[in-house]
């Protein structure tokens, strides 16, 4: 009863056929419960084909609750587009088929995030205290998240702020918050010195008021390779020059910091 579903979805998605022997071997080997739920899945597991099965799944209850809400099938088809870049990502790692990241991908199953227009939404609580603002740790806020999916073009990063407005008035009502926010490596003040002035990135960074920011090396995940690690660096050949400008960077002794931005709602 859930095969069908989970080929429907694999197809609906548009996986990269790669993928296709590997998917059919483990949808005739691998058994998914259908009353198996997305908030009851164990979110640490390590079986990434079963992982990528049952996400797969959930995917039919999803829709049907955007289908309910009114929510439109683009917005549904952008937001689960997350698991094929995730599962790219991972099989890449892996070398095999392979779905991880699920405590993230859960959230977009969940009906807590949404992909909307160029950005990612999701309505999240905010980690940190920020006195200047009577910003409090566990404040309910919207976060945004900034898939790979091409240049962060500063008119579009724009449009979609405001979409996101609308779209939380419209289908969220009840959910009360006074700032949006983001908090990622793409705010960092210490790209200023690697970047052009007019960069896509200082352009985005630009649109938050930066209120707090930590050392943290999350940056060498997405410029390098998922999961790299800083001694692993000295041995990665960086791609472009703006990943050589990074490595030089942290190779001198430098260090990257995440930061936290806020938008007045």
């Amino acid at each position: 009863m859930t095969k069908p579903i989970i080929e429907k979805w694999y197809k609906k998605l548009g996986f990269d056929s790669r993928y296709d022997a590997e998917f059919y071997a483990a949808l005739h080997e691998i058994e998914i419960s259908h009353d198996l739920r997305v908030e009851d899945y164990d979110i640490n597991s390590q079986d990434g084909k079963r992982n990528f099965l049952a996400f797969l799944y959930f995917c039919e209850r999803t829709g049907k609750e955007y289908e309910k809400r009114g929510i439109s099938e683009k917005i549904l088809m952008d937001t689960l587009s997350d698991l094929v870049r995730w599962c790219d990502t991972w099989s890449n790692l892996k070398g095999e088929l392979y779905l991880g990241e699920l405590d993230w991908l859960s959230i977009h199953l969940q009906l807590k995030l949404f992909h909307l227009g160029r950005l990612q939404y999701c309505m999240q609580k905010f980690r940190h205290d920020v006195p200047s603002h009577g910003i409090k740790k566990g404040d309910d806020s919207i976060g945004v998240h900034i898939p790979s999916i091409g240049p962060l073009d500063p008119a579009a990063c724009k449009a979609s702020i405001d979409e996101a407005r609308d779209f939380f008035a419209k289908y969220f009502p009840e959910y009360h918050y006074e700032y949006i926010f983001c908090e990622s490596w793409l705010l960092d003040e210490t790209l200023k010195k690697l970047l052009k002035p007019d960069s896509n990135i200082i352009a985005f960074g630009d649109l938050y008021e930066k209120v707090l920011c930590y050392q943290a090396d999350s940056l060498l995940g997405y410029v390098f390779k998922w999961k790299l690690k800083r001694e692993e660096l000295p041995e990665f050949e960086p791609k472009n020059a703006f990943a050589q400008r990074v490595k030089d960077w942290i190779l001198s002794g430098n260090n990257f910091y995440e930061t936290l931005g806020i938008i007045k709602k």
